[in-house]
């Protein structure tokens, strides 16, 4: 006899307070240009490899790369006729 698994989807639940946001704000600083949001964010930095001021310059220069190619995707899939030429 052959046993049939069923996949078991997991639920948890999170209070409204519990939502957590980080974002830009736009230069007169009345709007969010860009946000992360959500519940259970978790922020880990491995300090064991970060030892000094280098480091940590290299690690937020690199999370800003990995920010900056997803917005240069939504940016070229939403509004692609900004990166053509103007037409004579």
């Amino acid at each position: 006899m052959e046993e049939k698994k069923e996949d078991k989807i997991g639920r948890v639940t999170f209070r409204v307070e519990d939502r957590m946001t980080y974002g830009v704000l736009n230069y007169d600083g009345n709007e969010l240009m860009a946000a992360i949001t959500g519940y259970d964010l978790n922020v880990v930095f491995n300090m064991r490899l970060i030892n000094s001021l280098a480091d940590a310059e290299a690690c937020a220069d690199a999370l800003a790369d990995v920010f900056y190619q997803t917005l240069m995707e939504q940016l070229i899939s939403r509004k692609a006729d900004f990166i053509q030429p103007p037409k004579p």
